[in-house]
């Protein structure tokens, strides 16, 4: 049986998902193959028992074990590399302008066009209106309009572009870009942030076995222990993967109480 993986992330980050996949065939004999059509929704994908393995938000992670029967378990979560991660598995949400854009500090985007991916996103929506909602703001009328983009991609793009002034982007996504088209490093600044938030985990299907459960979490966090597997994490700027539990997440549980309640 083929062990199937696919990604609920953002897009540039697939190739780099592909690569650990593959590593984790090599490195446990085991056939594993990334998928790319994601289109049925990751609760099919994993009821149908079409998928062993996801690399997903946390804040879905948390709403699929709330479930009655869960459909999932965790198995491991990246650790970047970059100083301000702090060698934990936990990510940010940066607040980009263009380069050349007038605003400054946070304060300076009272009343700008603000873009986000999803109401359901984390980084993208959630973890922002929480941490200024922290700080007596309500992103709702901060802002003079709220844009949604549809993705992360998009949303970088609608700030290059000027049809929005500001948006919010997962930290590893920003990291990733930068990797990718080093142009867009000078393309865009931070100029704010929220978290951080323990990182979107590599989620297993609860029908896996313990056995090939366990083979795939060993294989994931030994990555950087051998030549094959540091030269898969260099490419995606990641350090290393870390063991995750449920309590892990209590971060992001408590975030949708407050955020839910407000």
């Amino acid at each position: 049986m083929i062990l199937r993986f696919a990604s609920f992330l953002g897009d540039n980050g697939f190739e780099f998902y592909r690569q650990v996949v593959a590593y984790l065939g090599a490195a446990t004999g085991l056939p594993t193959e990334m998928v790319r059509d994601t289109s049925a929704g990751m609760d099919a994908l994993f009821a149908n028992g079409m998928l062993a393995g996801a690399f997903g938000c946390g804040l879905l992670y948390v709403r699929k074990a709330a479930e009655s029967e869960p459909l999932v378990r965790l198995l491991a979560a990246p650790v970047m590399s970059p100083a301000r991660y702090g060698d934990r598995p936990v990510y940010f949400s940066d607040v980009i302008v263009r380069h050349d854009s007038p605003f400054h500090t946070f304060d300076d985007l009272r009343g700008a066009t603000f873009a986000y991916n999803e109401e359901i996103s984390l980084s993208g929506y959630v973890l922002p209106r929480y941490h200024w909602q922290r700080q007596g703001e309500d992103l709702l009328t901060f802002f003079g309009a709220l844009v949604k983009s549809g993705s992360h991609a998009r949303s970088m793009d609608w700030v290059q572009a000027g049809r929005a002034d500001c948006a919010a982007i997962d930290s590893v996504v920003l990291e990733m870009e930068f990797l990718q088209r080093p142009a867009r490093r000078q393309a865009f600044r931070i100029v704010a942030g929220a978290g951080p938030a323990t990182m979107p985990p590599v989620m297993a299907s609860a029908q896996l076995d313990p056995l090939t459960h366990e083979q795939l979490a060993e294989a994931l966090t030994g990555m950087h222990l051998t030549e094959a597997g540091r030269a898969v994490l260099q490419g995606g700027g990641v350090r290393r993967f870390a063991r995750v539990t449920d309590s892990d997440y209590d971060d992001i549980r408590h975030i949708l109480k407050v955020m839910e309640g407000s």
